[in-house]
């Protein structure tokens, strides 16, 4: 499973002009089932995407460099993978 996070690198008007398309770039990924969750860091200074086991890093990778906060240049992705030792039941169905 992977935990992508967000960092902003631009000022809160900037990020915020291109939250819409990022947010329904988003809606592509849950449609798609690629993620499980997305929300902004209760710091204020990024946000956070849960992807559904089976998607690779490279794969992650690839449709997260079309997000506007990305083509935009005002966002920057981490990656965090690691391996699922427990998931909750309704998390366990495949794409």
């Amino acid at each position: 499973m992977i935990i992508a996070s967000v960092s902003y690198l631009a000022s809160p008007d900037e990020v915020q002009a291109q939250r819409p398309a990022h947010r329904a770039f988003l809606a592509t990924l849950f449609e798609r089932r690629i993620l499980l969750a997305s929300g902004p860091k209760l710091s204020g200074d990024g946000g956070i995407l849960i992807v559904r086991d089976g998607i690779t890093r490279e794969e992650i990778e690839t449709l997260l460099a079309e997000d506007p906060f990305i083509t935009s240049g005002v966002g920057q992705y981490d990656f965090t993978e690691f391996r699922t030792a427990q998931l909750a039941p309704e998390l366990t169905e495949t794409r």
